[in-house]
């Protein structure tokens, strides 16, 4: 069970804060807690109101983030918004799934493209499969990768832009069909 911070029990915590020096404080803890909670919980993807849009697991029972009962307290939409931007514009630890689309979700940075993309690459080079085509499903959601391994049930659009660093690292090649990738080389 993941275990909050003692800042989550903490009333003011919720409301967004006037005073810049302690809004820009509270934003860094908000993130701070959001990459650790979607971490423990293996979550990449938020929706733009908190709830999970993708997660390695989704039968995990997972208790409300932005939310304390305890406290009977919760985070407004618009203050999320203000969390998401700071983690997105900021800190580069987020980005929209479809920046033309914001309510289609937040994809949440708690290991950037470039950690992903050396995870993959080490798995892909550990398992000894440098220079054979993977198809995606075979290298995120194959019933024989173990579930402790990193990259099954990888949100398909964050699989994409590790993908990606790796292509720009002159380390993948990628077979794309129906606008997506259906295989990668990884050399």
């Amino acid at each position: 069970m993941f275990e909050f911070p003692k800042i989550y029990s903490f009333p003011p915590f919720y409301t967004k804060q006037q005073n810049a020096t302690i809004l820009q404080n509270q934003l860094d803890a908000w993130t701070e807690l959001i990459l650790q909670f979607c971490q423990y919980y293996n979550i990449y993807s938020l929706l733009c109101h908190g709830n999970i849009l993708t997660q390695q697991d989704p039968s995990t029972e997972v208790p409300p983030l932005f939310q304390n009962k305890q406290l009977e307290r919760a985070v407004l939409d618009e203050f999320l918004n203000d969390i998401f931007n700071h983690m997105i514009h900021k800190l580069a630890r987020a980005e929209y799934v479809d920046p033309k689309k914001r309510d289609s979700g937040i994809l949440i940075y708690w290991q950037t493209p470039a950690e992903w993309a050396k995870l993959l690459y080490e798995y892909v080079d550990r398992t000894g499969q440098l220079g054979t085509v993977l198809t995606v499903y075979e290298l995120t959601q194959l019933d024989e990768l173990p579930q402790s391994e990193p990259l099954k049930g990888i949100d398909s659009n964050l699989f994409e832009k590790v993908v990606d660093v790796l292509v720009k690292q002159g380390k993948a090649q990628v077979l794309r069909a129906n606008g997506g990738i259906e295989g990668v080389k990884i050399v």
